[in-house]
C-alpha cells in the first residue's frame, strides 16, 4: 500500500501538539512582563459582560408599595388569638368524635381532684355573683334617688310653667288694651276735623274754642 504523504507544515503542526514538552513550552511565560495565561485559553473566572440591549426607548420602573402600619384594635384579642387550640378532657361535650384514647384518659382521671376543681369553680362563681348582687343593689338605690330628684325638679318646673302662663295671659291683655287705644286714637283723629268744620258753620258768637287733643291729654306741670 502506498503511504500518503502529508505536507510539511501540517506534519510539523501535528508533532508539536502531540509532544507534551512542546505544549509546556508554548504555554509557559517567557519573562515577568509576559502574561501568565495564554490568550488562546479563555479565562473562566472572568465575569462575562452583560450586553445591554441597544436602543432602549422605554424604561419601566417598578415601585414597591410601602408597608402600611395596621393598628392593633384590641391587645386582649391579640393575646387570645396567640393561645393554641386545645380540647376539653371529655370531648363528647363539644360533639367531637371520641377516640379510643379518651376512654383510657377518663379511667386514669382522679374523680376527687375533678370534684375539688368543680367545687373551687363553684365557690369562685358564688363570690362573683355576690359582688354583682351588691353592685346591683347599690345601683338600684342610686337609681331611686335620681328618680326622686328628677320628680322634684319636674314638679318645680311645672309650677314655674304655670306662673309664666299667667304672665303670658297678662301680657296678652296688655297688648289687647294697646290695640284698643290705638283704635280710639284713630277714631278721634277722624272726628276732630269734622268737629272743626261744624264749628266753622256756627255763628261767631256760638262757636266753640278750637279743640286740641294733644293739649287736653298733656300732663299738668
Amino acid at each position: 500500500m502506498e503511504r500518503k504523504k502529508m505536507p510539511r507544515d501540517q506534519s510539523k503542526h501535528r508533532t508539536i501538539h502531540q509532544s507534551p514538552i512542546h505544549v509546556d513550552i508554548l504555554y509557559k511565560p517567557i519573562d515577568g512582563d509576559s502574561p501568565r495565561q495564554s490568550p488562546r485559553i479563555p479565562n473562566k473566572n472572568k465575569p462575562k459582560e452583560e450586553k445591554e440591549p441597544k436602543n432602549q426607548k422605554h424604561d419601566i420602573i417598578v415601585v414597591k408599595d410601602g408597608t402600611q402600619y395596621i393598628k392593633d384594635p384590641d391587645p386582649e384579642l391579640t393575646k387570645l388569638s396567640t393561645i393554641p387550640v386545645f380540647y376539653p378532657i371529655m370531648r363528647g361535650s363539644l360533639n367531637i368524635p371520641v377516640s379510643s384514647r379518651d376512654g383510657d384518659l377518663l379511667d386514669k382521671m382522679d374523680h376527687q381532684k375533678l370534684l375539688d376543681l368543680c367545687l373551687r369553680y363553684q365557690e369562685h362563681l358564688k363570690h362573683l355573683s355576690e359582688a354583682v348582687a351588691f353592685d346591683q343593689n347599690a345601683l338600684c338605690v342610686r337609681i331611686k334617688e335620681i328618680d326622686c330628684a328628677m320628680q322634684m325638679l319636674h314638679n318645680l318646673m311645672q309650677d314655674k310653667q304655670k306662673k309664666y302662663h299667667k304672665y303670658a295671659e297678662q301680657f296678652q291683655r296688655v297688648s289687647e288694651t294697646v290695640t284698643t287705644l290705638n283704635k280710639i286714637k284713630s277714631s278721634m283723629d277722624n272726628i276732630i276735623p269734622k268737629m272743626e268744620s261744624l264749628n266753622q258753620l256756627l255763628p261767631p258768637d256760638d262757636r266753640l274754642e278750637p279743640f286740641d287733643f294733644k293739649s287736653s291729654h298733656a300732663s299738668p306741670k
